[in-house]
């Protein structure tokens, strides 16, 4: 009997999470997740759901890419201002830090 997993089990996400490779196709992705839940004995995700896991996993990842890198453009524009010599208004660094996690979703 083939078993089936309408919820399936938390590990699942931690192996998506743990075996993804962006530069690879989620379909390898999906492969290598397949593999290690039968080692570790859980039901197989399906390809559909597993697929959709991956691009959740991966889009997070970005959004923490893409924040990282406004963060460091702030950082970036202090630096240039000291470097110039200029002491940037405390103020002013913290709304620009306040904008961009409110525009990237932190």
């Amino acid at each position: 009997m083939v078993r089936i997993a309408p919820r399936y089990d938390p590990r699942i996400l931690a192996l998506a999470q743990e075996l993804d490779d962006p530069g690879k196709p989620m379909a390898e992705t999906c492969r290598r997740v397949c593999a290690a839940a039968e080692e570790i004995g859980i039901t197989r995700p399906s390809y559909v759901h597993l697929s959709r896991l991956v691009r959740e996993v991966r889009d997070a990842a970005e959004d923490v890419q893409a924040r990282r890198e406004a963060i460091r453009a702030v950082a970036g524009e202090v630096a240039g201002q000291l470097v110039a010599g200029r002491v940037p208004d405390p103020a002013w660094v913290a709304r620009r830090v306040d904008e961009t996690q409110r525009r990237h979703g932190s």
